[in-house]
């Protein structure tokens, strides 16, 4: 069997050439509008276009996991990554093994052909997508044969120092499992729009690394990280299913070598996870003494309540939480709900934690419930992002400061019951609104009369500032105003109809005079029927 060995020097020299001397590439079917047309399959193309060497290993590698009767006769989109890109995620690889310990030697072969299977099918997707069909300002999310969901974007790049000036390309995003843009991890097409007998070809650029950000953990993982390559940030909460990654006895116990669970989500580990009615995920088939591990990082020292989500048709359920093998939390009691997806939060009140990176270990003392994400919250004042916001800025009307009810916000019902809870502020009652015009952002909805939210804000410079509000609704009868240290500094301000509570528009507020230092500002609902997005204070 013909083997193709990378060793760090063979792959640094690759690497060298690559960059120093002439690429190989496909220019002649660079940005083809409308779509260029061979009469092959797609692997026949790619077997012809193997000048010099771009797609050996690749098409070793195809005919290896069988992937190439899928190309010789499927209907499929082929992202085609060159023998670079494989080349640097063995580098990558063995780079990794070295740094360990281990001999740098590594070859395609030493790699599970499993893995091989599983990230080549990332580049395939089922049906045809051309640069038009990706026309879209956030993309289109794509999923694979495998289920994985990808992101195609249609984009004009930059010629001559020109925005847009130059030719159109696609942008391929591994999603990474994660809703958040910064999380994805981009290749781009070297040449797009080849239309084939058996679907079309997109060819990716040398740079791009094989298996985006997944060769590496997937192919050699038995070091616990975490799962976004950062520790999660506390205060806030943590989702259940982005437990470090590792495997089994690194990163979680499980009792079943299977996922069981309802989700598709890292189904190729142990952890039962369930698509959660509240949130992401659970997990679920629990058994006593699983656990799962977590990477955090905590932003504030001082005192915080922990809570969980935990479902139950049973009474005699138990969990408790460490950090850095330490029981934190006590036994924590799990109470019958109803059903493994009737959610209830139970708390553990007073629980004092200091700054730094520590392992947490979320532990299942029992079985027979369902737990799901959970968090810590300070029972102090403290700002969202631990610091205050700053005036000259902007505020998002969301980002009110933590701590306990009463005393940091007010709201008239106990959850947070808008269609971002599951995402945003999940244990605490102001209703957080998904906000259209900005991925990730959230404006505060189903007001009621006389609810309110404090903001620890610093203001640089004394002086006049002109307000700003960001408001949605479709009625007139809405009013708010603002306090800083209890005192009111606009006067009712009446909000106006934008139309839709989806359309959010510049409102207006007064100039107000301003005093240099730290303050707690206020903002109440004086009459219900409005969105609120953000505050912006602009220095006159």
């Amino acid at each position: 069997m013909k083997k193709f060995s990378f060793s760090i020097p063979v792959i640094a020299g690759a690497l060298l050439a690559t960059t120093f001397s002439c690429e190989k590439k496909n220019v002649e079917f660079r940005d083809m509008r409308p779509v260029t047309e061979v009469n092959m399959s797609t692997y026949d193309f790619i077997r012809n276009a193997n000048k010099g060497g771009l797609y050996d290993t690749l098409i070793y590698l195809l005919d290896k996991t069988g992937l190439a009767d899928k190309l010789k006769s499927g209907k499929l989109t082929f992202f085609v990554p060159q023998d670079f890109s494989i080349q640097a995620a063995m580098y990558d690889l063995n780079f990794t093994r070295e740094k360990r310990g281990e001999p740098g030697n590594w070859t395609v072969d030493s790699v599970r052909l499993g893995i091989w299977d599983t990230l080549l099918s990332r580049y395939m997707l089922d049906g045809n997508y051309t640069l038009d069909t990706l026309r879209y300002a956030d993309g289109m999310n794509l999923t694979t044969p495998y289920g994985y969901e990808m992101n195609g974007k249609a984009i004009v790049t930059t010629a001559s120092g020109i925005e847009g000036g130059g030719s159109s390309v696609i942008q391929y995003s591994d999603k990474n499992n994660s809703r958040i843009m910064k999380n994805w991890v981009l290749a781009t097409t070297e040449s797009a729009n080849l239309k084939t007998t058996t679907g079309i070809a997109h060819m990716l650029e040398a740079k791009h690394i094989f298996g985006f950000s997944s060769f590496t953990p997937m192919a050699y993982p038995p070091i616990r990280r975490p799962y976004f390559e950062r520790p999660l940030e506390l205060p806030g909460h943590i989702e259940i299913g982005y437990y470090d990654r590792g495997g089994l006895g690194l990163a979680y116990h499980d009792n079943d070598v299977s996922q069981r669970g309802t989700s598709a989500f890292r189904k190729d580990e142990g952890v039962d996870l369930d698509n959660c009615s509240e949130g992401l995920y659970n997990t679920g088939y629990t058994n006593i003494n699983e656990w799962v591990k977590f990477t955090v990082k905590i932003n504030y020292t001082g005192s915080y309540r922990i809570a969980c989500m935990v479902a139950s048709p049973n009474d005699h359920g138990r969990l408790r939480i460490e950090l850095n093998d330490v029981n934190i939390s006590g036994s924590i009691v799990v109470p019958k709900t109803g059903g493994y997806q009737t959610w209830r939060t139970v708390e553990v009140p007073n629980i004092q934690l200091t700054e730094g990176e520590y392992t947490l270990r979320h532990f299942l003392e029992t079985g027979g419930y369902n737990a799901g994400r959970f968090a810590f919250l300070p029972n102090d004042r403290v700002p969202y992002n631990i610091q205050p916001h700053s005036i000259p800025g902007e505020i998002f009307a969301t980002e009110f400061d933590y701590g306990k009810p009463n005393e940091s916000y007010f709201d008239t019902d106990a959850g947070n019951k808008a269609n971002g809870k599951a995402e945003h502020r999940v244990f605490e009652g102001p209703d957080c609104e998904k906000v259209n015009e900005a991925t990730g952002t959230y404006a505060i909805s189903h007001g009621v009369k006389g609810e309110w939210l404090t903001y620890s804000v610093d203001v640089k410079q004394t002086g006049d500032y002109k307000i700003v509000f960001r408001t949605s609704g479709t009625g007139t009868a809405g009013k708010l105003h603002l306090e800083m240290d209890g005192v009111d500094i606009t006067g009712n301000v009446n909000v106006v109809a934008t139309g839709a509570y989806a359309t959010y528009k510049d409102l207006n507020g007064p100039v107000v005079h301003l005093t240099a230092g730290r303050h707690i500002l206020k903002y109440v609902n004086d009459n219900a029927g409005f969105n609120v997005y953000k505050f912006k204070f602009i220095a006159q």
